[in-house]
């Protein structure tokens, strides 16, 4: 039967998880470090949902804030796991 745990497994504290998250270099990474360290993040409405006009980048103001889709998952994980209780 299947215990829900990875055998061998040490969850990381709060500094080597923060740094692990900021280590990430794929989505493949980051999800497999969310459901082995267990993080629970919640996903926010689009601003369309609040009538905000949404704001559209160019190429190059995407590239120098670094405000992709998986940077922006990155960003939700790392504050999700600073307001968490881990030590």
């Amino acid at each position: 039967m299947n215990s829900g745990s990875v055998q061998g497994y040490r969850k990381k504290t709060k500094r080597q998880l923060l740094k692990a998250i900021d280590e990430c270099t794929s989505l493949s990474q980051l999800f497999a470090l969310i459901q082995l360290e267990g993080i629970v993040i919640q996903m926010h409405s689009q601003s369309g949902a609040s009538n905000l006009t949404p704001t559209t980048l160019s190429p190059g103001e995407i590239i120098s804030k670094k405000d992709t889709p998986f940077e922006r998952l990155k960003a939700e994980v790392r504050k999700s796991v600073e307001e968490s209780d881990i030590k």
